[in-house]
């Protein structure tokens, strides 16, 4: 957790309050999506997602370039979302879909938008592992991972089922075109794993929820779990931390779930100068950048990009690049939808 360099002591406390609730204290005040300006159904969706004990606020600085940027603020609209931090990725990852879905509820219920079709995301840390599962198809994989038996022959209650089969098993959020992801310990973090987060593991998350069912099931059915989890979901000690433990079956199954074929990302990480290995300080550059990337641009910088200039700058870029690409290939997805009415 970190101050916003430039803000007021009132604007940090609220952070730090913010992100401490979301990561200690159960579900967020206000958790979901927030619009930065009037909802306009011809621009692109831009969705910053924060990671763990941070909240939206980190998201100022690009924020404020974005809207400063007369030709992106014509086609972008900037869609914050506050999360809990305190669940499991996969958890997350369920809940910002059920966010977006409510948000589309109220301003698309008869989904005829074009802002629909055309999502971006940028996520930083924890967030952007969540944003890479909402563009990826997970098929059994994860489940695979956590259960030896399909979710129809597990034992327990089959509401407690049915809400962790949507958890472990999903497809790509509808509509994502592109993803950045910025610091994502996609490969896991070694910080989750040292002093503080073996104490952040055994205090966060734990009352979730979610966490209740893993337990409830894993002890109706423990033959159904995994041997290597079975202790740890029995006493329902699951939460964002031990998520991000490298040799976690279920995160190290994740690692092989790419966005879908069509959704083009790219990857921003950070290498403190003369730490080896290269590291942020939370996240190793090996875990960082991933296969496939359209872009991947290393900084020497710490966790904290989204302060960075030249991340900011960075993400400029590839949202002009989008809109650019997009003029040549189709007509322009904004223009000739920026007159849509709602």
């Amino acid at each position: 957790m970190s101050l916003l360099p430039g803000s007021t002591w009132r604007d940090n406390w609220r952070h730090l309050s913010v992100a401490l609730r979301g990561a200690l204290g159960g579900a967020p005040q206000h958790a979901g999506v927030q619009l930065l300006d009037p909802y306009d159904p011809g621009k692109r969706p831009l969705i910053l997602l924060h990671g763990l004990f941070s909240s939206p606020m980190i998201w100022a600085r690009l924020a404020a370039a974005i809207q400063a940027d007369e030709a992106l603020h014509a086609r972008f609209q900037v869609w914050q979302v506050l999360h809990h931090t305190n669940v499991p990725m996969i958890v997350a990852r369920r809940r910002v879909q059920d966010y977006l879905d409510s948000t589309w509820r109220l301003l698309d219920p008869q989904h005829r938008h074009a802002a629909r079709k055309g999502l971006v995301l940028v996520g930083h840390s924890f967030g952007g592992v969540v944003a890479r599962l909402l563009c990826v198809d997970s098929g059994t994989r994860l489940w695979d991972a956590a259960f030896v038996s399909p979710p129809e022959r597990v034992a327990g209650d089959h509401a407690d089922i049915r809400s962790m089969q949507a958890s472990f098993i999903f497809n790509a959020y509808p509509g994502i075109t592109h993803a950045i992801f910025l610091a994502a310990p996609h490969r896991g973090s070694p910080r989750a794993n040292d002093i503080l987060g073996n104490l952040a593991r055994r205090i966060v998350g734990h009352r979730t929820p979610e966490a209740r069912r893993l337990r409830r099931v894993a002890n109706a059915d423990p033959s159904a779990v995994q041997p290597a989890l079975r202790a740890l979901y029995r006493r329902g000690w699951v939460n964002s931390i031990t998520s991000m433990v490298a040799e976690q079956p279920v995160r190290l199954a994740s690692e092989a779930l790419m966005p879908r074929a069509g959704i083009v990302y790219h990857t921003i990480a950070g290498a403190i100068p003369g730490r080896v290995p290269r590291t942020d300080g939370a996240v190793p550059v090996d875990s960082a950048v991933i296969d496939g990337a359209a872009s991947t641009l290393i900084l020497d910088c710490g966790h904290q990009m989204y302060n960075d200039p030249r991340a900011v700058e960075e993400v400029l870029r590839i949202l002009r690049e989008i809109v650019a690409r997009e003029a040549t290939e189709n007509g322009g997805f904004h223009a000739s939808q920026a007159t849509q009415k709602r």
